[in-house]
């Protein structure tokens, strides 16, 4: 995977934030990954499930 350009097209400001440590992306990411009800080896567990494991991840 290719971070640089799937990170390119985010927002200056959000970019700026990150990189001095003022957006919790670990965090942003769990729930964005539980959102789509995901475990954390990306198989889909449903929501609920995906809501408790991030919980206990974080």
């Amino acid at each position: 995977m290719n971070l640089h350009e799937h990170l390119q097209p985010l927002p200056t400001e959000l970019l700026l934030a990150m990189a001095k440590g003022e957006v919790d992306a670990q965090a942003i990411a769990a729930r964005l990954v539980a959102e789509r009800g995901l475990d954390g080896a990306g198989k889909w567990v449903g929501f609920e499930k995906a809501a408790q494991h991030w919980a206990q991840e974080m």
